[in-house]
């Protein structure tokens, strides 16, 4: 398993308190989210019985070729002398066709590569699934976040509501400041409303990941704002052979290569041997038969698919590097993303909100002294929750992009417990 990326991100986790333990549901961690993806859900379970079936397969291509029965009864109903059994004569045989072994291992590896590939498809769709479930997991958290700054926003609206109204009692404002921001307090609260109702739906959906129709967590714990650094592009790109794309092409060119040489087996023919018993009924004796048939020709009727196997083979190694440079830059662009969200988060959590916090204070300040107007202070406001939203969607934004690299990367996923 791949995601070393979702490993790190599930140990920044921290546990968020309860206040009331014995009835809240527990926090979720990522950690927990992988295993109980593992676990439970339903698509992997069909990995299982797709596994049995090629292992059938496998078991049905390592069989050699069956015995055959055969009755044949000559000089039967005839006419003249014929009429009649009195001169029938019946032969049992065994039959059997003899391949040879070259083409009974070819056919066997041909099968063990098909169930190779299958292995292989369904570690990319498990890897699949653990970066939707993650990217979920990051959803919730984001969606917390975002409910939080909802509440703020209430908070603050109802503050500078509840400042506003002083002043207009005091004759220092204008009725129409305090109607603007009764108004301002029903847009924050649909909004709060709205947070919750996304929440509801994130956290619903993760937990459909692991087959329940409702959620049965608390909160999903994870530190958003902590960002672990990437490594240099160079050593991300020597990774991308583990990339499950090109491990499948890679299985795809053995299969190719299985398949030339069960044509060229097929080149001798196999032979067909029977042997059995004649009874002869009008003498009533018995005597031993035998035989054998050779397919003629069968070397030019093989050469065709040779050929074909042989240029479907030759495109392999192509098909591979086209998918080898398509990824490379891929790897690329969403490398410099991630350089680019890291960037706007630091500036976002360093100096911009810490600015935006100072300014909203100052013309909170200001406003009560009469130097700034409501619009003034509503601006700096609503500046200030801006950035808090941005810095948080840079942060989640930089750490999808870093599952994604991840999974370019096939880099190794750990799901135990840090020691």
């Amino acid at each position: 398993m791949r995601y070393a990326f979702i490993w790190m991100l599930a140990c920044m986790a921290t546990p968020i308190a309860q206040a009331t333990p014995e009835t809240a549901p527990s926090p979720l961690t990522l950690q927990q989210v992988i295993g109980r993806v593992l676990e439970r859900n339903p698509q992997l379970a069909i990995h299982d019985f797709e596994r049995q079936a090629a292992a059938a397969r496998t078991r049905q291509a390592e069989q050699s070729t069956p015995y055959e029965l055969r009755m044949e009864l000559a000089n039967l109903a005839g006419s003249g002398a014929y009429q009649g059994i009195d001169r029938l004569e019946s032969t049992l045989s065994l039959i059997r066709l003899l391949e040879t072994r070259e083409l009974r291992a070819s056919r066997r590896d041909l099968a063990q590569q098909h169930t190779l590939l299958l292995r292989n498809e369904q570690d990319s769709q498990r890897l699949d699934l653990l970066a939707h479930a993650t990217e979920q997991f990051i959803h919730v958290v984001v969606d917390q976040h975002k409910l939080r700054i909802a509440e703020d926003h209430l908070t603050l609206v109802r503050h500078t509501h509840e400042i506003v109204s002083q002043r207009v009692k005091a004759g220092r404002s204008h009725i129409a400041e305090q109607r603007r921001l009764e108004m301002a307090l029903a847009r924050a609260e649909i909004e709060l409303e709205h947070a919750e109702h996304e929440l509801n739906t994130s956290r619903l959906k993760l937990a459909a990941f692991w087959g329940e129709s409702q959620p049965d967590f608390g909160s999903a714990t994870a530190d958003l704002v902590a960002l672990p650094s990437l490594p240099p592009f160079a050593q991300l790109e020597t990774l991308l052979t583990d990339n499950p794309d090109l491990v499948r092409f890679a299985s795809e060119e053995r299969i190719a290569q299985a398949r030339v040489k069960l044509a060229q087996a097929r080149r001798a023919a196999p032979m067909e041997l029977s042997g059995g018993l004649r009874y002869f009924n009008d003498v009533n004796d018995a005597a031993l038969t035998a035989s054998i048939s050779i397919p003629l020709g069968a070397g030019s009727r093989a050469r065709p698919e040779i050929d074909e196997m042989q240029a479907l083979s030759a495109r392999e190694p192509l098909r591979f590097e086209q998918r080898r440079l398509a990824l490379r830059a891929g790897l690329y662009e969403l490398y410099q993303e991630a350089l680019h969200a890291r960037t706007a988060f630091e500036a976002l959590h360093h100096r911009i909100i810490p600015a935006a916090q100072l300014a909203a204070e100052d013309y909170e300040t200001g406003y009560q002294s009469g130097r700034f107007s409501l619009l003034e202070l509503n601006e700096a406001q609503g500046a200030l929750l801006d950035a808090r939203r941005e810095a948080v969607l840079a942060a989640a934004n930089y750490h999808r992009l870093s599952i994604e690299i991840e999974r370019l990367t096939g880099a190794a996923l750990r799901t135990g417990e840090p020691s």
